[in-house]
């Protein structure tokens, strides 16, 4: 279970590349540096040619023109312009317009404008481009065209030429100038097909990943889904409190597995969308550490795996970091050594380096005992939907998107991870990350009002519509010593209000009929501004939604569904408040 096909891995890899925001499908940017390859060639030639019928002035004039095409390329390689493309046509119009003022109309160079405006859609992408870009690129071409025009119609040429000169550059410009306007077009034509037959194979692949992704999906969900309908069936008739307290603890293990599947797919998507930010916030390091290990030292004493902690003194920092997100890449990578480790040990390594008075360095890096990896999969296990087979972890369940969600989370701050592996003798994932940091530890500081494990004489107003929901909400909240109420919907939280609103806190779920949690919110901001509301959902909460609600009145937002522990925390924030 959770093995998923080298073919299938291979068609996500191929076809990933595609749905990658930096991959051009039209290979626009690399055809301006064609352009002025082919420009610069051009001009050599044109160059000698002229010198060849004894114009030594336009031969210098293009001489120079071609050496200024070669700075603006190789300005442009070491990344010193923005735009290359302007440049090059921004030069070769002031070259026409100077052809013009040294020789007149006569020599016919004023052709090369319509190659010069037939290449614009080479070299930009006008469904993509702004307007306003477009259009300065050809008022440039126009601009320059009805110059050269004016220049030779009125003004005398700065140089005189005989007629078999002139004679000889004007044949060279109209052949030049054809050909280069039929390449141009034909170009064009050829590019538009492959962009169109990349947009065909692109939706066949994405077609096809998707239907692939939906099977592997429903697979995974159906496993351990399978497990918790036939626990409840032996459940429901099984008088052995021993062995209700086993398929309790089953489904329990078999809930957990279908939340991290769902968790994962959903940020896997949401990076992949782009909806993922940075929201650093001042964290004591050794204490963010610390919290993150200590779930898994019960996990890992249950498959009788040691886990050490080895964290350098100087972790004992305050820095302004993203522990959500930090969190997850280490809990990923916790995750991933204890699934591949069976006997021996996981270690948290943390070691700070190359500090200064503002910034340090963190190396962090997760070493286990476990199966190892072959040199051909350590590319491969930063792909998604793909995991490591071994004959001894048949038993290995997941999307295989844990560390692609790590590598992708770790590039978001500046890291990079790096896995040094052998294969029957563990694995050591690393990366380091740059935290800017203060030297006042005082600057935190935690004045906890309730006890660590409940919410005695806590008042609360639970608004929720679904029935099992309601139940399961009520009973966590009373397990922790909490007085509950509930109602169905917004409108029946209000009226609930009306007769009494001294609660503490509101729990409300957002989707709700008679009245939703969204004019719920607001009607009872107007009149109970003070009671903390914490919004209830099963919906995905992207960054913009999540703002959204916090700038509707909501205090927080809990998804559904939720550990005991999770909501608990949450409530107690909000009432430290």
């Amino acid at each position: 279970m959770g093995k998923i096909t080298d073919k299938y891995h291979q068609q996500v890899k191929h076809g990933h590349k595609h749905l990658d925001p930096l991959f051009d499908i039209k290979e626009v940017p690399k055809r301006t540096y064609q352009l002025g390859v082919a420009i610069l060639l051009t001009g050599i030639i044109l160059s000698f040619y002229d010198a060849g019928i004894k114009m030594y002035v336009s031969s210098f004039l293009v001489a120079c023109f071609c050496f200024s095409i070669l700075m603006f390329m190789l300005l442009k390689y070491n990344g010193d312009i923005k735009d290359l493309t302007i440049a090059i046509i921004s030069m070769v119009c002031a070259l026409l317009v100077f052809s013009a003022c040294l020789e007149g109309l006569q020599s016919d160079q004023y052709l090369y404008f319509f190659p010069l405006l037939i290449s614009v859609p080479l070299l930009i992408d006008l469904k993509k481009t702004p307007f306003s870009k477009s259009l300065i690129f050809l008022s440039i071409i126009i601009a320059s065209f009805i110059i050269c025009i004016c220049i030779g119609k009125y003004v005398k040429p700065l140089e005189d030429f005989t007629s078999a000169q002139i004679g000889k550059l004007a044949l060279m410009n109209r052949v030049a100038a054809i050909c280069s306007t039929i390449v141009f077009a034909t170009l064009y034509t050829l590019f538009e097909k492959k962009y169109i037959d990349e947009l065909v194979e692109q939706s066949n692949k994405v077609i096809n990943t998707k239907t692939q992704f939906l099977a592997t999906m429903g697979h995974e969900l159906r496993t351990p889904l399978n497990g918790i309908i036939g626990v409840v069936s032996l459940l429901k008739n099984e008088p052995d409190v021993v062995k209700k307290e086993e398929y309790i603890e089953i489904i329990r293990s078999c809930s957990d597995d279908m939340l991290l599947l769902i968790n994962d797919i959903l940020d896997f998507n949401k990076i992949e969308a782009g909806k993922l930010d940075i929201h650093s916030e001042k964290i004591n390091l050794r204490q963010l550490l610390i919290n993150i290990s200590t779930p898994f030292i019960a996990l890992a004493k249950a498959k009788k795996v040691e886990l050490k902690l080895e964290i350098d003194p100087q972790a004992d920092v305050l820095i302004f970091a993203d522990g959500t997100l930090l969190g997850q890449v280490l809990n990923n990578l916790f995750i991933n050594a204890l699934k591949l480790t069976n006997q021996g040990s996981i270690k948290l390594k943390v070691k700070c380096h190359k500090k200064d008075s503002k910034t340090i360095n963190v190396k962090f890096s997760i070493q286990d005992t476990g199966i190892g990896l072959d040199k051909a999969d350590k590319e491969k296990i930063y792909e998604g939907f793909w995991q490591v087979y071994d004959e001894n972890a048949k038993q290995l369940t997941g999307t295989g998107l844990g560390l692609s969600i790590s590598t992708r989370l770790l590039k978001l701050m500046g890291g990079t991870l790096t896995l040094d592996s052998e294969k029957g003798k563990g694995s050591t994932f690393s990366f380091d990350l740059t935290f800017d940091y203060t030297l006042d530890l005082q600057d935190i500081t935690e004045t906890p009002v309730f006890s660590e494990d409940d919410l005695s004489g806590i008042r609360i107003l639970l608004v929720e519509d679904n029935k099992i929901n309601m139940m399961i909400a009520k009973k966590v909240l009373t397990d922790f010593k909490a007085f509950v109420t509930c109602t169905n919907n917004g409108q029946e939280a209000l009226n609930s209000l009306t007769n009494d609103h001294n609660y503490h806190i509101i729990l409300m779920d957002l989707e709700m009929p008679v009245m939703n949690g969204y004019i719920a919110i607001y009607e009872m901001k107007k009149t109970y501004p003070h009671i903390p509301v914490i919004a209830v959902t099963a919906s995905l909460v992207d960054e913009q939604m999540l703002a959204d609600l916090l700038a509707s009145g909501f205090s927080d937002c809990i998804l559904k569904p939720f550990q005991p522990h999770e909501l608990r925390l949450s409530i107690q924030k909000q009432l430290r408040h």
